[in-house]
């Protein structure tokens, strides 16, 4: 009897027992406001965000994030060290790798910049002569026809480079260079921590480029862009991406 007792006690755990979750490995590299990495290796931003609002609406998978960087992420995700990327625009070089994509709806863009003792009007960024420019190094810009190729990038423009949008404003402010494209979401995010900063530069009306973010999906991941959809439509339903993008100060152009 005590045999039988133990024998249906571990067909009890063996039946119920739920079995791991496949993991979705989420890559990110530092571009806030969607990753930012802090002095002690922590990441925050919409993007972890995200991913934990996709882990709380479904019990099928568990996303992780995984970090990568922006010149890296093309070499990783042939390797298959991720599944896939938030925050993501096609044209940024994926249009000779294959992928799914699952808009996300999330408006953002690129504006230039300039201190206002260089920058009279609006006129001085129509073109770049003589201007030195400063570039993210791995950032694909509408103007340099989505190239970001170093060398072919200083071939064509006078240019230094930078790591990251916040180097490219103290770059301006602090006369390395004249014109800078710098990604709207995090401008609005640095004008509201620096305040002062505001008068010193002026804002171009132009965009160099708007983006409609969206979700980058290998067709090799644990789950379908049918599910993935399903999903991050729920989220839209409950508001839950709109509250999420609100708070960092971008728009969801359908809720």
């Amino acid at each position: 009897m005590k045999h039988l007792l133990s024998l249906l006690f571990f067909m009890f755990i063996a039946v119920n027992a739920q079995p791991n979750k496949p993991i979705v490995k989420v890559a990110g590299y530092p571009f806030s406001p969607y990753i930012t990495q802090s002095v002690d290796g922590r990441y925050t931003g919409l993007s972890i965000d995200l991913i934990n609002a996709l882990n709380g609406i479904q019990s099928q998978v568990q996303f992780e994030f995984v970090a990568t960087s922006i010149a890296n992420r093309y070499k990783a995700y042939e390797l298959k060290r991720y599944d896939m990327m938030l925050f993501e625009s096609t044209v940024w070089g994926w249009h000779t790798i294959e992928h799914e994509f699952v808009p996300l709806d999330i408006h953002d863009g690129e504006l230039f910049i300039s201190l206002k003792d260089n920058a009279i009007d609006q006129a001085y960024f129509n073109n770049f002569d003589g201007k030195v420019l400063s570039l993210v190094r791995g950032y694909h810009y509408k103007f340099a026809d989505w190239q970001a190729d170093p060398q072919y990038l200083k071939a064509q423009f006078n240019i230094q480079f930078v790591n990251s949008n916040e180097a490219s404003i103290v770059s301006i402010l602090r006369g390395r260079a004249e014109i800078a494209p710098v990604t709207w979401s995090y401008l609005q995010f640095y004008l509201s921590q620096n305040p002062t900063i505001s008068p010193q530069i002026l804002v171009s009306t132009k965009w160099d480029q708007q983006y409609n973010h969206g979700i980058l999906l290998s067709p090799n991941a644990p789950i379908s862009k049918q599910q993935l959809s399903e999903w991050v439509g729920l989220l839209k339903k409950q508001q839950t991406l709109s509250r999420l993008a609100a708070h960092y100060g971008l728009e969801n152009i359908t809720d």
